[in-house]
């Protein structure tokens, strides 16, 4: 077993290696990670200096969760946290759904469910219980008001709430929040969500109203409970056009705005004015300080694609992550290491500006994308600007100094200043 001493300095030695970049709220780039995949292992001292690197994390928990080297989680954060202490990280958990039989570390929960009957039922409140719109042996929970009360008078999302903060964030003061997966704007599976011997349709706005309240109330139970922690949750639909959730608004300080590129469900799929208009949609749903992952999914040496994707982000405030299908791990590229510093251009700009190529001003430097569909652009810039220095993609991370810039269809480019003013600097590491 590691001692804990020993692994806060090798994680803060480690981490001056891997050059972290400053997490300064202000700064950009802003680094993100859904670290919620295997291997979950956050202690482990390589896994933990990747962690912090970056400036939003939301790794995942469990009853009994511990590290390989024993350690718990409050020690584990603790540990990232000195080698970053401004990074945030959140505690990810998923109240809609259950496996049945579940696994033991979710027994105690399971029991509850059983007990005072809060599965979501086809009729009534007994018969079969409606699979989870994912399968894989998991079962909804009715979330709604509406759930049975148990011997205490609590609803199912009251009960749940103080579950979730006495086993997750009473004994981790370490982490800033969590994090609540499938905060739906909707339902996706009917059942008898008011109880009245009626099967309720996902589409009857009514139930899709229930869904949502029944959220609300979550939140606020966890608020009252976790006061000065952060909210956060997975937003990922809240950008459709037919998307409707006056519960949600301003209720939570975060989210992931999961798949923005990269699945066959993905915003982007439709069009890159559609991604940034459902982009827009979230975060202007999200109270601030506006802890937003902006989620792509690809192949770990598509640099074009990976440029695209970033500069897309960086069109808007969110925090960004490249994940190649695992949800673990950093991925590393070179335009992580470019510390544009604060915006001075407003955020998601509406209009193009260079040939339908699409602008945003740093401190340091300059974002520019070239929506899919727009074809291949040579754009004039109104002084010299530098190319970062890397090795991924050399062609075009090659340092020089250009007057303009070619940028294929579906691409985007990071430049620098040749006159960078100073920069915020990075997090002290310290070695205990």
């Amino acid at each position: 077993m590691i001692r804990r001493c020993s692994l806060y300095g090798l994680l803060a030695a480690a981490a001056a290696l891997l050059q972290i970049h400053p997490a300064a709220a202000q700064s950009f780039p802003r680094l993100g990670g859904y670290l919620i995949g295997s291997p979950q292992d956050y202690s482990n001292p390589a896994y933990a200096a990747q962690i912090a690197r970056l400036n939003f994390a939301i790794l995942t928990v469990w009853p009994g969760w511990a590290g390989s080297n024993g350690m718990n989680m409050q020690q584990a954060v603790s540990a990232i946290k000195a080698a970053n202490p401004r990074e945030i990280i959140v505690l990810y958990n998923n109240i809609n759904e259950l496996q049945s039989p579940p696994s033991p570390a979710f027994s105690a929960v399971a029991t509850q469910l059983n007990d005072n009957g809060w599965w979501l039922y086809r009729v009534g409140d007994s018969g079969s219980i409606v699979p989870s719109s994912y399968g894989g042996g998991y079962y909804e929970i009715n979330t709604t008001p509406f759930s049975r009360t148990n011997s205490s008078g609590q609803h199912y999302i009251d009960w749940r709430a103080a579950w979730e903060v006495g086993n997750f964030a009473t004994p981790n003061p370490a982490i800033d929040g969590f994090y609540t997966d499938n905060v739906f704007w909707s339902p996706r599976v009917n059942g008898d969500w008011q109880r009245t011997g009626t099967t309720d349709s996902d589409s009857n706005p009514s139930a899709q109203t229930w869904y949502r309240q029944g959220y609300a109330q979550y939140f606020r139970d966890l608020k009252a409970a976790m006061p000065g922690k952060y909210q956060t949750g997975n937003i990922a639909d809240w950008g459709k056009p037919d998307a409707v959730f006056p519960e949600y608004q301003q209720m939570l300080q975060g989210g992931l705005m999961e798949g923005m590129i990269g699945f066959n469900w993905s915003f982007e799929t439709q069009g890159w004015y559609q991604m940034m208009a459902a982009y827009a949609k979230m975060m202007a749903a999200i109270a601030a300080p506006q802890l937003v992952i902006f989620h792509q999914n690809g192949s770990a040496t598509d640099y074009q694609g990976f440029r695209y994707g970033f500069a897309s982000c960086l069109m808007g405030n969110a925090y960004f992550w490249y994940d190649h299908g695992s949800y673990s791990g950093v991925n590393w590229f070179d335009e992580y290491n470019a510390a544009l510093g604060p915006a001075t251009s407003a955020a998601l700009p509406t209009n193009a500006w260079q040939k339908g190529v699409y602008r945003r001003d740093f401190q340091n430097g300059i974002a520019l994308v070239n929506p899919k569909g727009n074809g291949t652009q040579t754009v004039t810039l109104e002084t010299s600007f530098k190319h970062l220095s890397g090795t991924q993609a050399p062609a075009v991370n090659n340092g020089q100094t250009v007057t303009s810039v070619t940028l294929q269809d579906r691409d985007g480019v990071i430049l620098l200043r040749t006159m960078a003013q100073p920069v915020p600097d990075a997090p002290t590491l310290s070695v205990h």
